[in-house]
C-alpha cells in the first residue's frame, strides 16, 4: 500500500542550493572549487565537497564530450549534501580502476577518493547524458589510507 512502507522514510528529501554550467575545459575545474566554496561557504563538509567536485570535472574535462558540465548542488534539511555533475558522455563510463602500480601516478584516485570520503556516490547515463553524483554526510568519515588509497 502506497505510504505505508516505512522504508521510504529513510530517503532525504534534497532542495537545490546551486548550479552552475562550466566549459569542458582544465581552466574550469578551478573555476568551479572556487563557485562551490561560495555556495558552501559554511558547511562543515565544504573542503570534502571541493575536493571531489575537483575530481569529478577533472574526469568530465578529461574524458567528455560535451561542450559544458554542468554542477548541480541539494541539501536536505539534516545537512546531508548531493552533488551532481552531468556531462555528455563518453565512450567508457566512471569505474573504480585498480590501484596504480606507480604510487605517484597523476591520475587514477579520484573515484577513489569519492568513494572514501561520500557515503553514498553513483553515475546515471539517460543518452546523451551522463551524470556522475556523491552524497557527503553533515561530517565525515574516518579516512584511513591503505597502501595510497583512501579507506573509510
Amino acid at each position: 500500500m502506497w505510504g505505508d512502507d516505512d522504508r521510504m522514510n529513510d530517503i532525504p528529501y534534497y532542495r537545490p542550493l546551486d548550479g552552475a554550467a562550466f566549459a569542458a575545459a582544465k581552466a574550469s575545474v578551478g573555476e568551479a572549487r572556487r563557485w562551490l566554496r561560495k555556495v558552501l561557504d559554511r558547511h562543515p563538509r565544504r573542503d570534502d565537497a571541493v575536493i571531489l567536485l575537483s575530481e569529478a570535472m577533472t574526469n568530465s574535462v578529461v574524458h567528455t564530450r560535451s561542450a559544458a558540465v554542468e554542477v548541480t548542488v541539494h541539501a536536505d534539511v539534516e545537512g546531508r549534501l548531493l552533488i551532481t555533475v552531468t556531462d555528455e558522455g563518453s565512450a567508457t563510463i566512471p569505474a573504480i580502476r585498480p590501484r596504480p602500480a606507480d604510487d605517484l601516478a597523476e591520475s587514477g584516485r579520484g573515484l577513489d577518493l569519492i568513494r572514501g570520503l561520500s557515503c553514498r556516490w553513483g553515475f546515471t547515463e539517460e543518452r546523451p547524458r551522463c551524470s556522475l553524483w556523491f552524497v557527503l554526510a553533515p561530517t565525515g568519515p574516518a579516512l584511513h589510507m591503505a597502501g595510497g588509497v583512501p579507506t573509510a
